[in-house]
C-alpha cells in the first residue's frame, strides 16, 4: 500500500507540477503545449499526474489562480511599503515592462491571452474572462480609492469608469507587445503615455506631481 501524502507534501507537488506548467507555457504558448509536455517537465507520472488535475485546461486555471494569489500579496506588499498609491501605479507600470522586455514572447501573458481569446467562444472559459476582468477592474478602482480617501487624488471620473479605461489602454499595449514585439510597438513610450493619461485622470495632489517626473524616468 502506497504511503499516505501530508497535506504539505500533496501541497508540494501541486506545486511541483504548477511550476513545470509554467515553464512549459512560457516556452510555448498555451496551444501548443500537451499534457505529456507538463508530466515531462514535472519528472512525475502521469498517474500522479492525475491525482490532483485531470486536464491541461484545469493546469492552466490553477496556476492562474496561484497568480493571482501571488499579485494579491505583492499589491499589498507595494501598498505597505510605497510612499503614496501614485508611486504603487508607477511601480506596477514599471513591472509589467521590465517582464515584458525579459520574457521573448511575453511569457506567461502570451499564454493567457492566447487561452481566452482564441477560446473566448468557449463559454465557461468566457464566464472565467468575464469574472477575471471584473476582478482586476475592482482591484485597480480599490487600489485609486485608497488614493482619495489618503488626500492624494482629486478624480475628474468616477473610479470604476477610470479603472475600465485604463484597463483598455493597458491590454492594448500588452497585445501589441506580445504580437509585434516591444521595439516595434514603442512599449515604454505607450507605457507613459498611458500613465500621463491617468494623471490627467487623477489629478494627483501637488506633492505628487515632483513623484511622477522623477519615478516615471524608470519606465524610459
Amino acid at each position: 500500500m502506497s504511503p499516505r501524502l501530508t497535506d504539505h507534501r500533496k501541497e508540494q507537488r501541486s506545486r511541483q507540477i504548477l511550476d513545470a506548467a509554467k515553464s512549459v507555457f512560457i516556452r510555448k504558448g498555451y496551444g501548443a503545449v500537451s499534457l505529456k509536455d507538463i508530466i515531462e517537465e514535472a519528472g512525475m507520472s502521469r498517474g500522479w499526474i492525475y491525482l490532483y488535475y485531470q486536464t491541461k485546461e484545469e493546469i492552466f486555471e490553477a496556476l492562474l489562480d496561484r497568480q493571482d494569489l501571488e499579485y494579491e500579496q505583492y499589491l499589498e506588499y507595494l501598498k505597505a511599503a510605497s510612499s503614496s498609491m501614485w508611486e504603487v501605479i508607477i511601480t506596477l507600470y514599471t513591472q509589467q515592462l521590465h517582464d515584458l522586455e525579459q520574457m521573448e514572447g511575453g511569457g506567461m501573458m502570451s499564454a493567457f491571452y492566447e487561452y481566452f481569446l482564441v477560446g473566448w467562444r468557449d463559454s465557461p472559459r468566457r464566464e472565467l474572462l468575464e469574472r477575471r476582468y471584473e476582478r482586476g477592474i475592482e482591484r485597480f478602482a480599490d487600489l485609486l480609492r485608497t488614493g482619495v480617501s489618503r488626500g492624494e487624488f482629486t478624480p475628474v471620473m468616477d473610479l470604476s469608469e477610470i479603472s475600465r479605461v485604463v484597463s483598455s489602454f493597458q491590454e492594448g499595449i500588452v497585445t501589441h507587445s506580445i504580437t509585434v514585439g516591444i521595439k516595434q510597438a514603442d512599449t515604454s513610450m505607450q507605457f507613459n503615455a498611458l500613465l500621463h493619461y491617468l494623471y490627467s485622470l487623477l489629478q494627483p495632489s501637488a506633492g505628487q506631481a515632483m513623484d511622477f517626473l522623477s519615478l516615471r524616468e524608470e519606465i524610459q
